[in-house]
């Protein structure tokens, strides 16, 4: 039953998107990943919109959420009402994030699927008048070249047949790191736009110590930034080629989304984002 609405509703959508793409892009799959990728941004801008919203809601009541804290420390049934009281009289909802993040989690994971079954050229499931558009049937086999990459093979897969360092596994390899690089700048870029002013002297120290949790929270954040990108890396390492392409479109698309939404305030996160570079040169 489960299978059934999974494939109807998301998986053979998907497939038959996938090949329509793939043909009009001249047989060329990583094309048409990419014009997948566009799609799913678009279908998705909805609940980023949600989700950005709640995140710049959560920063404007912070200083409010700081002094009930500070207010109602010994007494946290009372904080909690407090707490609850202030989300419902500004319409912040803290489970708001999750309820965008479930969706996009399964429309990735229906886009993986999609993808592993082109590159091994299972395409059960296409429509009747997809076939006749595109000459493209169940046992057509899918052209997986892409530039320097076979789309089924991972760098995993070249460097056990060629060696590491290779000429074949270089550009393999190359593809995971430029994967985790574009996540990482892609997550401070967003983390920026979240608070679009101007940066503040640091004062971490002086924070940590008013407020102990808030300098775990801070320490915490900072371990995220570089512990997801490396963890992208270490997965398309060992994944098909097909799936870190599609990854670092993604990340990409998502800069692209927040311009879209506020050209005015991207300016400002863009130029937060180049004097905190700045200061970490110095």
């Amino acid at each position: 039953m489960f299978s059934t609405i999974w494939n109807t509703v998301l998986f053979y959508p998907i497939l038959n998107l996938m090949i329509l793409f793939y043909h009009f892009f001249g047989n060329n799959l990583g094309l048409a990943i990419l014009g997948i990728a566009v799609v799913a941004r678009i279908v998705m801008i909805p609940l980023v919109k949600k989700q950005t919203g709640m995140t710049r809601k959560m920063a404007a009541i912070k200083p409010e959420l700081d002094k009930l804290q500070k207010k109602y420390a010994n007494n946290k049934e009372l904080l909690a009402q407090e707490q609850v009281k202030l989300y419902k009289k500004t319409g912040y909802n803290p489970l708001g994030c999750i309820g965008t993040f479930i969706p996009q989690l399964v429309i990735l994971s229906a886009l993986i699927g999609v993808i592993r079954a082109v590159t091994s050229s299972n395409l059960e499931g296409l429509y009747p008048w997809v076939v006749n558009v595109t000459n493209i049937s169940e046992d057509v086999s899918i052209n997986t070249k892409f530039l320097f990459w076979e789309l089924t093979k991972s760098y995993k897969d070249v460097a056990a047949e060629f060696g590491k360092f290779s000429g074949q596994s270089i550009p393999y390899i190359l593809l995971s790191v430029l994967v985790g690089v574009t996540q990482y700048f892609t997550t401070l870029f967003t983390q920026k736009m979240q608070n679009v002013s101007a940066p503040k002297k640091d004062n971490t120290k002086k924070r940590a110590e008013a407020s102990p949790m808030e300098g775990m929270q801070a320490g915490m954040q900072k371990s995220t930034m570089f512990l997801l990108p490396a963890m992208t890396v270490f997965f398309t390492i060992s994944m098909p080629t097909a799936l870190g392409w599609y990854w670092m479109i993604q990340s990409l698309l998502l800069v692209v989304q927040y311009v879209s939404f506020d050209f005015n305030k991207t300016k400002k996160g863009v130029q937060n984002l180049l004097d905190v570079l700045k200061k970490k040169k110095k």
